[in-house]
């Protein structure tokens, strides 16, 4: 196999541990939606060079002085920038980052700091979190960076910047602030996920002193009452009966497991990580492809998510983002293809549903004393009938009277991941997990360059097909990913049928230049219910000020089982009010017995942009109309209400 990555760089320890790999040199040139996607945020977020000189103010303010956390903005600005810059190659994008970082730079201080948090009050509350993200920002800067002097100065901060939580974070026998009791806020998960940057720093400085911290930090667990990477390894709990289940903060603490387990091949972190994520997939994964329904809190989603008593504030996009993520570094590690499956159902329907394309104001702080601009991102995604733009999570203002908050801010990361789940590499050949209009040029094991010219209009239509540009005829393996709905795939090589499996149809063979591969997928719309549970414990009522979740008593909303879905191949079918119905009025959907529903394509014009819209059939021959879920509900008021989970007679 290619030497994909370098020694000394972040991504290294994965030749050894993974299955896929991302290979960094591959190009893209995407037509339609994902293009759209991409100048749609750098339009509106990337290229701001005013956001950019405003998070770095608040590490010249310490402006967290209210123990906030807006000293997370920049880094996870910066790491969904550089993950979009890696595909749209924009050289203003790129001008603009290097700026940002070179300004990052001057803020350093003597001792190596850089917090929004003043040297008094200092870890606490979210200095550690937003710590982490100076880090992760500066580290995913390095991948893209043009200037081997500027890539030392950021290695040099980094190790500035560590060394001094080093120098106070650690054992307190040894006159150190415990890194659980750093913080005042989920008994230590937040500042624990500041290993996933202490082990990358690692693997770049090869430093003993970073490993040992990062092993100081996994021995503790991630909280001060309970070791959750213990619980994970052992497998016999969800994830929603932990003694801390705020979503978002352990999927990142697992992720830095992940790289932990990358450095040091030791078995058990492995196991602990899969079991973490498959379980978070079988009691919280819902059917947009986020997690949560109180607020942020993993709390056995998967069969409450029907419930209309679960409030609007659900489905954080901050989890939606930080999932994908995950899901991508599974897919990485281990090979299967459901981690693809569920990272697909993700970003067409939580993660674009969430996206600001008509860039409303959120209503509620209108008459507030601020300097109002629209964010691009929103941050909560309705399940039942509701609208989005209920408020910004992570609401912080700043001190020229701008606002941001945490969705905001991590929301390119989610898009920037998109192209590079699309094709990855093996030991053998490719990988292709996503079906994208446009070409992706890379290179075979060989050496030889490659292009993939898909064609297709997929999610809106079921036919892709996928043309091999080659320079030479070489013989290698192509991995397509046949999603878990598609129950009657058909695939051709030059028109010639080939028999398709579960997981991934496996094509090798001797491929030449302008050979084809014709997919077809089962698109038939096919009816969830909701699933019965009655009554239940759960770990998601919050006590602020004692940082302490207590237990609570759950029962299942008797509405929620006059409640269905209907999922079209990747896409949840909503209803919207723009479609000229009320969403809160039942309807009497006819189902067959198969459990789908012969959806036909609307006689009139769906009169907003969307994905997909199909006609759905009543069972007095009359048909009411249904869009994506990504595109449903966006003028943010009840004149666009949707629902995902759509209320039956």
């Amino acid at each position: 196999m290619r030497q994909l990555y370098k020694e000394n760089t972040a991504n290294y320890p994965r030749l050894k541990t993974d299955t896929f790999f991302t290979d960094f040199n591959t190009a893209y040139c995407f037509n339609g939606l994902i293009n759209e996607v991409n100048d749609f945020i750098e339009k509106h977020q990337l290229l701001n060079t005013d956001l950019w000189k405003r998070s770095i103010q608040q590490f010249i303010e310490n402006a967290d002085s209210d123990y906030g956390w807006r000293g997370e903005f920049w880094g996870k600005l910066m790491r969904g920038a550089c993950l979009t810059y890696s595909c749209t190659k924009n050289p203003r994008l790129y001008e603009i980052l290097e700026q940002s970082i070179r300004d990052m730079l001057e803020v350093q201080s003597l001792y190596g700091r850089i917090s929004s948090y003043e040297p008094c009050n200092e870890f606490t509350g979210w200095d550690l979190w937003c710590r982490k993200y100076v880090l992760l920002g500066m580290q995913y800067f390095l991948e893209i960076c043009e200037d081997n002097s500027l890539s030392q100065q950021i290695i040099d901060s980094m190790c500035k910047q560590l060394d001094d939580i080093i120098s106070k974070i650690g054992d307190e026998k040894d006159g150190k602030i415990p890194i659980t009791t750093a913080t005042r806020h989920w008994r230590g998960l937040n500042s624990s996920s500041i290993l996933e940057p202490v082990v990358r720093l690692y693997t770049i400085t090869q430093n003993q002193k970073y490993f040992d911290f990062a092993t100081y930090i996994v021995n503790c667990g991630g909280t001060d009452v309970e070791n959750l990477f213990e619980l994970a390894f052992e497998d016999k709990m969800y994830p929603y009966q932990y003694p801390v289940t705020k979503a978002y903060e352990l999927m990142s603490c697992f992720e830095g497991l992940l790289e932990y387990y990358r450095v040091t091949g030791i078995d058990k972190y492995k196991v602990a990580v899969i079991n973490f994520v498959n379980k978070v997939l079988e009691s919280d994964f819902t059917i947009i492809g986020s997690c949560g329904c109180t607020e942020e809190l993993l709390d056995h989603s998967t069969v409450r998510q029907a419930n209309t008593t679960n409030g609007m504030v659900q489905q954080e996009t901050c989890v939606t983002v930080t999932l994908m993520k995950l899901l991508y570094q599974l897919n990485l590690l281990t090979g299967d293809s459901k981690y693809a499956d569920a990272f697909e159902i993700s970003a067409y329907n939580a993660f674009l549903g969430a996206i600001n394309t008509n860039l409303i104001i959120n209503s509620y702080l209108k008459n507030r004393d601020l300097n109002l601009e629209p964010l691009t991102f929103d941050s909560y995604s309705p399940l039942t009938a509701g609208v989005r733009g209920c408020r910004v999570a992570g609401y912080k203002v700043m001190s020229d009277k701008h606002y941001y908050g945490c969705c905001a801010s991590i929301g390119a990361t989610g898009s920037g991941l998109i192209p590079k789940m699309a094709l990855l590499t093996s030991s053998e050949g490719f990988v292709m997990n996503l079906f994208l209009d446009g070409t992706i040029n890379s290179v075979t094991p060989r050496g030889n360059k490659i292009s993939f010219v898909t064609r297709t209009e997929y999610p809106s239509k079921e036919l892709v097909e996928i043309k091999i540009c080659l320079e030479q005829q070489e013989e290698f393996e192509i991995k397509i990913r046949n999603p878990f709905w598609s129950k009657k795939t058909k695939v051709k090589i030059n028109n010639k049928h080939v028999q398709p499996c579960e997981g991934y149809i496996s094509l090798t063979q001797q491929w030449e230049n302008g050979d084809t591969i014709q997919i077809e997928f089962d698109m038939r719309t096919q009816v969830i219910y909701p699933i019965p549970y009655g009554q239940q414990i759960l770990m998601n009522k919050v006590i602020w000020g004692k940082n302490y979740i207590v237990p609570t008593f759950d029962e299942e909303d008797p509405l929620a089982k006059k409640h269905i879905a209907l999922r079209r191949g990747p896409i949840i079918l909503a209803q919207d009010n723009r479609l000229g119905y009320d969403v809160d009025e039942p309807v009497d959907i006819d189902i067959n017995p198969d459990g789908y529903v012969d959806v036909s394509y609307p006689a009139k014009k769906v009169p907003f942009k969307h994905i997909v819209a199909v006609s759905v059939p009543l069972k007095d021959g009359t048909y009411f109309e249904v869009v994506d879920y990504g595109s449903s509900g966006k003028l943010w008021s009840d004149e666009s209400k949707i629902a995902a989970w759509i209320l039956i007679k």
